[in-house]
């Protein structure tokens, strides 16, 4: 068995990488997966992937390889540096706060800047906007926090509540953004002229007929059907139903194929 150790979306369509650095490509591929144990994936030092020499089971990255990954600990940062290995690349890096809508479910966000269209896809909203765009890692997260906490914007939404929200209304979406936004200014941001951004159509959402079932993974399960659309994380497959699983919780996992070997 092989163990996937990454999730992304690669040139507008969702993929999962296996630790030998084979692809799995999903759009229009048929998915025939059996999974088996969740163990840590190991940790990312000068971009390359070094295995746990633990291989502890039940976590994805265990307290050893968190803080030998050169990126870990960003993800946790508020505004206080949390890394100081990677403070001046911080520094020099340009970033864009954002709103993104799930339905009518708003969250903010920072992006690098130049990537912001691919985080909205990779976590998929159905509609996005710039704020603002900010040089240093350390500044951008601070402004971000003051908004999230000033206006009470959420900046995490769970797997779970993007099934909930899987087929969005868009005008909710956009009305609910509207509304932020002048929220923001009304407190007194100096905002950018915010774009909305529309994007529905990277998620092949149309092929999808009717509302999926919801698959819970673990040790076990069996994925298989064709992969007809992905919102972010939440990838849709057809067999003889819709069913669809989220992406994240694959990660760490070891599977095996259901008709060849991967």
């Amino acid at each position: 068995m092989k163990q996937i150790v990454k999730y992304k979306w690669e040139n507008w369509e969702p993929v999962f990488i296996l630790d030998d650095g084979t692809k799995i490509r999903l759009f229009g591929q048929n998915v025939a997966l059996r999974v088996g144990k969740k163990h840590c994936i190991g940790y990312y030092k000068n971009g390359k992937r070094f295995k746990c020499t633990e291989k502890t089971v039940y976590e994805s990255v265990c307290e050893q390889c968190q803080k030998e990954d050169e990126y870990f600990m960003c993800i946790r940062c508020a505004g206080e540096c949390l890394n100081p290995k990677k403070r001046i690349q911080c520094i020099n890096n340009t970033y864009a706060i954002y709103l993104a809508a799930f339905d009518s479910l708003i969250k903010i966000g920072i992006s690098v800047d130049f990537r912001l269209m691919e985080r909205l896809v990779e976590q998929g909203a159905d509609f996005g906007a710039r704020l603002v765009t900010v040089d240093d890692g350390k500044a951008v997260r601070k402004m971000e926090q003051k908004i999230k906490s000033e206006l009470e914007i959420v900046d995490k939404v769970s797997g779970d509540k993007k099934s909930e929200k899987i087929f969005g209304d868009p005008n909710k979406s956009v009305q609910e953004l509207a509304k932020k936004i002048n929220e923001i200014k009304g407190n007194g941001m100096p905002l950018l002229s915010p774009e909305i951004y529309d994007l529905r159509h990277y998620y092949r959402l149309q092929n999808v007929l009717s509302q999926p079932t919801r698959m819970e993974i673990s040790e076990g399960t069996e994925l298989e059907g064709t992969c007809i659309a992905a919102k972010g994380n939440i990838i849709i497959i057809k067999n003889s139903e819709w069913q669809m699983f989220n992406a994240h919780r694959m990660i760490g996992r070891e599977v095996d194929s259901l008709q060849t070997n991967i």
